[in-house]
């Protein structure tokens, strides 16, 4: 028996009980294509396997797949769609409308259906049960077509309120910030103070999750990880109109937040994270000072420190990023694996390829076919987008994927399309 039939007999018997309980949960419209689904992708499994196999002299996950692409790139084009993160469309192939109900399995699940690298984006967990003082009391309910979310948390310097709404395919969105402009800035060193406690808590609460989903793909871990952010607690506008208002004292906060994430990222790492990330706006709400003073500095540090851990930086940025690119913002933060420079309308980004040469060859990218084409366009579209892409692309390390995380009502076909484009293109 030769490597290949191996391969693909013993990933057909282990994944042959899983699949009968997936298509029980697959979207009624999908279920006819489950079983066909399931054949080819295990036979894409064991060919990606055999291939890895037979470059370094032993049998790859595609986690260490991943991760050996993006720090030493590749010679045949590599695929990885963003899914997950709260966008849908795991959602939709689960059968589930409400997208906060969706599941870690849903999510797996979806890359199985679709086929090509998974890489998998999750929060922190939650500190309640073990850091009593930033236990937030949450209050659900319908207000009209939205299910709304209220959280209050009592604090020395007076209740913080947020407010989540969901709406029906469409996700959550935050309508309500604990901070705004005139606010004192005090209680974010208190809160501060007080979630570096959970640091010693991570590792048993998230290892679990990490280490259930590295058995299928690299794990990034997320929260409010840049400084500038301060934790969460106020949006991005808001934000610039404080530090701009008062920049040395929104610096000194910054210090105090960056102290905290540090310690955090360092527990994320050892909890078995492969990423972290790390985020910031781009042209609709910052400016030169808030990179050159701000993201770019704590970006390097944060970096600097996910590296001595052995951990890689992964940063998502799906607004318009020019004119920091050409700036060289980006080239200056310490970023391992960099998205998505995308074209308009999504972004503002016009040539992929001269977008591409300008980032540091040593960085990975994904991206980016835009979701209006993925949303709107035929599969023939998105074939020949995706070929344009890899051109591009060639000779850099990049994943092709969407500009953003895919959406809810994405067709199926379309998303399958991309990784079909590319894996012909590997041979």
């Amino acid at each position: 028996m030769n490597s290949a039939t191996a391969l693909f007999r013993s990933l057909w018997n282990s994944r042959a009980s899983e699949n009968t309980i997936a298509a029980s949960d697959v979207h009624p419209r999908e279920k006819g294509e489950t079983n066909g689904a399931f054949f080819k992708e295990v036979i894409s499994q064991s060919i990606r396997m055999v291939r890895s196999k037979d470059e370094g002299g032993g049998i790859m996950t595609q986690r260490e797949e991943f991760l050996k692409y993006v720090r030493e790139g590749g010679e045949r084009p590599a695929v990885s769609l963003q899914i997950g993160a709260g966008a849908g469309f795991d959602s939709k192939l689960a059968g589930k409308d409400w997208i906060g109900q969706t599941t870690l399995e849903d999510t797996i699940r979806a890359y199985e259906t679709v086929g090509g690298m998974p890489f998998y984006n999750i929060g922190l967990p939650g500190f309640d049960s073990v850091v009593p003082e930033i236990a937030w009391k949450h209050e659900s309910g319908m207000k009209e077509s939205a299910r709304v979310t209220i959280s209050r948390l009592e604090t020395p310097y007076g209740v913080l309120t947020r407010e989540f709404h969901e709406q029906r395919l469409m996700g959550c969105s935050p309508t309500r910030y604990p901070l705004s402009f005139g606010d004192s800035l005090d209680v974010v060193k208190w809160y501060g103070e007080q979630f570096v406690k959970g640091a010693p808590y991570v590792a048993d609460l998230l290892s679990p999750t990490i280490q259930k989903l590295r058995l299928h793909g690299p794990v990034s871990v997320q929260w409010n990880l840049q400084p500038f952010e301060i934790f969460g607690l106020a949006n991005a506008v808001e934000q610039v109109m404080m530090l701009t208002d008062d920049t040395k004292t929104y610096r000194m906060v910054c210090d105090d937040v960056l102290h905290v994430n540090l310690v955090m990222l360092k527990a994320a790492i050892r909890a078995g994270a492969d990423f972290v990330f790390v985020g910031g706006p781009g042209r609709e709400v910052a400016s030169p000072l808030v990179y050159e003073e701000f993201l770019i500095p704590d970006s390097r540090r944060v970096s600097d420190a996910v590296h001595a851990c052995g951990g890689l930086v992964y940063s998502h940025i799906c607004s318009p990023i020019e004119p920091f690119l050409t700036f060289g913002y980006y080239n200056r933060m310490g970023l391992d694996l960099f998205e998505t420079l995308s074209p308009p309308p999504v972004g503002n980004v016009p040539d992929l390829a001269l977008a591409r040469r300008m980032l540091p060859r040593e960085m990975c990218t994904r991206g980016n076919i835009g979701l209006d084409l993925l949303l709107n366009g035929t599969v023939e579209e998105v074939e020949r987008e995706t070929l344009r892409i890899i051109e591009a692309t060639r000779g850099f390390k990049h994943f092709v994927a969407a500009s953003d995380y895919l959406f809810h009502d994405i067709p199926l076909e379309n998303a399958r399309a991309v990784v079909r484009t590319v894996e012909r293109c590997g041979g």
